[in-house]
């Protein structure tokens, strides 16, 4: 409030009256106690302009707090949403419906998923909720939480997982319902589908890799082992197998006609003969897809470690006579039944035995050049 000065002057024209002198107004005589009165009075109105004061900078906090309520940001970073007809829905992030987390808030661009592509954990992008007739301004950049169960972004190494195609559909289930699926033994983010720079390269115990597509392009690959303890692929070096690869079995069960001799990780398919370095080797299987470039071959050779095919210089062999090599075994030379014994060995079939010779065994060219094994009768 503004103090009013009001004046008053009388404009009635009169002849002046000679006045009496006056004296000064003398001032009352107080009472006893009243300058005390007063200075009491005066620190009560003090008090209560305190007091005032003190109510009025509480109002301008409330003010403060309930306008920064307002302004609040809506979506925050680790806020917990799912995407529902393309839009992020909160949820409590404890809940199953919570599938993605906010790992970061950009300044929008278009596209979308270019604002996030520097978080190598975020697998989508979307825009920030705008106001009525407003364009959005934020990008919200999303990774997957572990409620998400179809979302590669998400998944952790013993997880298992069910795989449609080569990737297309990568689903988390409970690994006792998936007795047939394959298990995680990793993820990698790749450039781009398909994966051609060596996906899974640093996962040794990588049977199958496959890729799912993400954010911008960008690929998951998914590093997996079979769960299926017969599977062939799911061999190790020494495993062994029945004669048609239909599943591994007991090395020493009457079916067992084939044992791993080698796995490895090629990133190009092989040509034939791709075996042509492992010793012994008669049978090759391999595990691959369209959209990585990893390939997994296993070397196999008999299942019997005496089989003829195993034999080196100074071996000596059972007398299996004419026809399939498989009929002769290494054998212990000091044992009756030892009839021949290897003077010479070639790693192709030219059977170009020296003199000597008694017979030769020939493998034809297959997964290997081809072998010749030379004999001299004992």
């Amino acid at each position: 409030m503004h103090d009013q000065w009001y004046s008053h002057i009388d404009e009635t024209a009169a002849t002046p009256i000679p006045q009496a002198p006056q004296m000064p107004p003398t001032e009352p005589a107080r009472p006893p106690g009243a300058k005390r009165f007063l200075g009491r009075h005066r620190l009560a109105l003090a008090i209560v302009a305190f007091s005032a004061g003190v109510l009025l900078a509480a109002a301008s906090v409330l003010v403060a707090l309930r306008h920064d309520r307002d302004t609040e940001i809506a979506l925050a970073v680790n806020d917990c949403v799912a995407i529902e007809s393309e839009r992020p829905i909160e949820y409590p992030c404890t809940e199953d419906r919570a599938t993605y987390r906010i790992v970061a808030r950009e300044d929008i661009v278009w596209p979308v998923d270019s604002a996030c592509l520097k978080f190598q954990n975020s697998t989508e992008a979307v825009p920030e909720p705008a106001a009525a007739g407003e364009q959005p301004d934020t990008a919200l950049c999303l990774a997957p939480t572990r409620s998400n169960t179809t979302d590669p972004g998400a998944l952790q190494a013993g997880d298992c997982v069910e795989v449609k195609g080569a990737g297309d559909s990568i689903i988390r289930v409970q690994c006792r319902q998936s007795p047939l699926g394959s298990r995680v033994v990793a993820t990698e983010l790749h450039r781009q589908i398909p994966v051609t720079d060596q996906a899974c390269r640093a996962q040794p115990l990588t049977r199958s890799a496959f890729a799912h597509p993400s954010l911008g392009g960008r690929a998951i690959v998914v590093c997996v082992e079979p769960t299926d303890p017969r599977a062939v692929i799911g061999a190790d070096v020494g495993d062994c197998a029945d004669r048609n690869l239909g599943g591994l079995v007991a090395c020493d069960s009457p079916s067992a006609a084939l044992r791993a001799l080698a796995v490895r990780s090629l990133y190009q398919r092989p040509e034939s003969p791709q075996c042509p370095d492992v010793f012994g080797a008669s049978a090759f299987t391999m595990n691959h897809n369209d959209k990585t470039d990893l390939v997994v071959g296993i070397c196999l050779g008999p299942a019997d470690p005496n089989a003829a095919l195993y034999s080196v210089v100074g071996d000596c062999l059972t007398n299996g006579g004419p026809g399939p090599a498989s009929r002769s075994f290494r054998i212990d030379c000091t044992d009756p039944a030892a009839a021949d014994e290897v003077i010479e060995r070639h790693e192709s079939p030219d059977n170009n035995c020296p003199s000597g010779t008694s017979s030769s065994i020939t493998w034809t060219p297959g997964v290997t050049a081809g072998i010749t094994v030379c004999l001299a009768r004992r």
